[in-house]
């Protein structure tokens, strides 16, 4: 069971799998952003999104000496921004917890042969073997609501990654759902092991306001 940052509303594992599901069913970007905000903000926002992503990733490349080798998205919905991180790296192994949206997003990515998916929820993740250079999670933390399990997933991403591109909500105009919490970026790095935050911008979108934060984590996070 989860709880909202309240506590007035309980919502079970299968809601929130069914309401993802159901976001699946609606068209372009509003399956994965908020339906309520017209099509041209959602298509900007993206496009600033990606060049944060971008410029991140092009941080680490200059820190690592090199290009990142491999890099995780987690929560790839559609694959809006996989393109633009498989530009950047060498592979990129792609998560989602949702089947119809990871349809989508190999259908956009077709073109690109680094780039492989996986059915995994961001909650559920193991560490790899083997810690990636990089990983990218654009608005995903922010539906993990158990506090819990957020700290349990942000321990298990400090040990499977040198570096982290996150980007969240901490500021929205309009109240948000049940489905959702708002966080610090200051609440994420309590909760990640070994976290440096490197890079700060911020990201506007129709009044929210969102930090994208590019984080390091030293030898010590990983395992």
């Amino acid at each position: 069971m989860n709880t909202t940052a309240g506590g007035l509303e309980t919502v079970t594992e299968e809601e929130i799998a069914g309401q993802w599901r159901e976001r699946a069913r609606r068209s372009g970007l509003r399956r994965v952003m908020r339906s309520s905000q017209p099509d041209s903000l959602n298509t900007g926002v993206t496009e600033r999104t990606r060049a944060v992503v971008a410029a991140q990733l092009g941080l680490v490349a200059d820190r690592l000496g090199r290009r990142p080798r491999h890099v995780l998205e987690i929560g790839c919905g559609i694959g809006r921004l996989t393109p633009a991180i498989a530009a950047q790296a060498g592979r990129v192994h792609a998560i989602d917890m949702t089947p119809a949206m990871l349809d989508q997003a190999r259908a956009t990515c077709r073109h690109l042969p680094a780039v492989e998916f996986e059915c995994v929820r961001a909650d559920r993740m193991r560490p790899p073997r083997e810690r990636f250079d990089a990983a990218v999670c654009v608005w995903v933390l922010m539906h993990v609501l158990d506090e819990s399990r957020l700290a349990d997933t942000c321990r298990v991403i400090a040990e499977s990654t040198r570096y982290l591109t996150l980007v969240e909500y901490e500021h929205a105009r309009v109240p948000v759902s049940k489905w959702s919490r708002l966080r610090s970026l200051e609440d994420y790095v309590r909760l990640l092991p070994g976290a440096e935050v490197v890079d700060e911008r911020m990201i506007d979108y129709g009044g929210d306001r969102s930090f994208a934060a590019l984080i390091a984590f030293g030898e010590r996070a990983g395992r």
